[in-house]
């Protein structure tokens, strides 16, 4: 031990007075001394408490306590097995935070999905490997979409947690119109014609007029004289008045549920039914993900993200509680609007409240294209032809 380490030494004795003045006849440097009932400590170099042992024979003296790195360095000696376990748990997680764990590849396209996995690996984005930054993802996602111009529209890659999400829009591969010999235009929903685009075939509705789902608006058949002299591709567009009646029940009383940003990480050992958490954790409620890193028939080691979150309770108003049935509703149909389609009207049909909920019936009329495609098989054309041989 140093000679000139600090350290707190331990007296046995009453008379604290008799042993300061000791202590300063031998010539004993004292940082601090501190008054116990049975005892005196005092702040000293190690060699000082050397020359106290030897001078003081008659009162029991130890070493109380060392301080700073001296105090930490007993310390992790003492809990060596739990600091090691410790450090190694730090190191463990700090790895894991910058390692993909998992690749969430978001399509239900194989194929595509095969296209995207192996790009993804040839550009060493695999389970298991160290995070990239941004603008190296950014130079990937250029380069597997200049290579793949044919299969792949649009390419998103971005980390959420130990997670890595891809997000992939397939290119839409049209059929050639020329495939078709002969094709409609129908209607998709029941509707009233708001707009009639007509680009090729003969229109067999007008504007205003109401028709019913599956009912054809555009034909591709080209008829004179009551005789189909032609059969082409029917095509245009065809806008139409909807109509919806949306059902929306709010209650006054809402519990939210919101992530407070808070994410701590820590591992689990599963041995069959078993589950076993390494360190203790400081979140009161959260919400837990696990990734395995390891795992060997019923034992596995998982690393476990916690996200932290609160719930709060939220009373609503009157009219707060009707603004959000009418946006719910809203919200309900604009998920069923595509491009260039949108609402019209809002009018609430029916409205009952009572001590905790308020009840709507919202009647929304919107605009949308309602014409789909529809090809007309080879069979219905000869029985066409066969009607118009007899006619003849």
């Amino acid at each position: 031990m140093s000679r000139d380490k600090i350290i707190w030494v331990k007296i046995n004795t009453k008379s604290y007075y008799n042993i300061l003045v000791k202590l300063n006849d031998i010539g004993i440097t004292i940082y601090d001394n501190k008054f116990k009932k049975d005892y005196i400590l005092i702040e000293t170099k190690y060699e000082d408490y050397k020359r106290i042992k030897k001078y003081l024979v008659s009162y029991k003296i130890s070493i109380y306590e060392s301080t700073g790195i001296d105090k930490f360095k007993e310390i992790f000696n003492k809990y060596i097995v739990f600091s090691c376990g410790i450090i190694i748990s730090i190191i463990i997680l700090f790895i894991a935070n910058m390692t993909v764990f998992k690749i969430d590849i978001k399509t239900s396209n194989k194929k595509i999905y095969d296209i995207v996995e192996r790009e993804l690996n040839k550009n060493g984005l695999k389970r298991l490997t160290l995070k990239k930054k941004h603008f190296k993802i950014e130079k990937i996602v250029s380069k597997i979409l200049d290579e793949n111009k044919d299969t792949l529209e649009w390419l998103e890659i971005k980390y959420d947690g130990l997670v890595m999400i891809v997000n992939v829009t397939e290119k839409t591969q049209t059929k050639k119109e020329e495939d078709y010999p002969n094709c409609n235009i129908i209607a998709r929903t029941d509707a009233k014609i708001s707009s009639l685009n007509i680009y090729r075939g003969i229109p067999l509705k007008e504007i205003n007029d109401y028709v019913t789902k599956g009912e054809v608006i555009l034909s591709g058949s080209i008829m004179h004289n009551e005789e189909v002299k032609n059969n082409v591709c029917a095509d245009g567009e065809v806008y139409g008045e909807v109509w919806y009646k949306v059902k929306i029940e709010v209650p006054f009383r809402e519990t939210i549920t919101k992530y407070t940003g808070k994410n701590r990480y820590n591992l689990n050992i599963k041995i069959d039914d078993d589950k076993y958490t390494i360190l203790k954790s400081r979140l009161k409620q959260k919400k837990e993900e696990e990734i395995n890193l390891y795992k060997l028939n019923d034992f596995e080691i998982n690393l476990v993200r916690e996200k932290e979150y609160i719930k709060e309770t939220n009373i609503l108003s009157k009219d707060e509680a009707y603004n959000k049935a009418i946006k719910l509703a809203t919200d309900k149909i604009n998920l069923k609007l595509r491009e260039n389609e949108k609402i019209l009207v809002k009018k609430v049909l029916k409205k009952e409240i009572n001590d905790s909920t308020i009840y709507l019936e919202v009647f929304i009329v919107t605009k949308e294209n309602i014409g789909v495609r529809q090809v007309v098989k080879e069979e219905s054309l000869n029985d066409n032809k066969h009607v118009s041989k007899s006619n003849e």
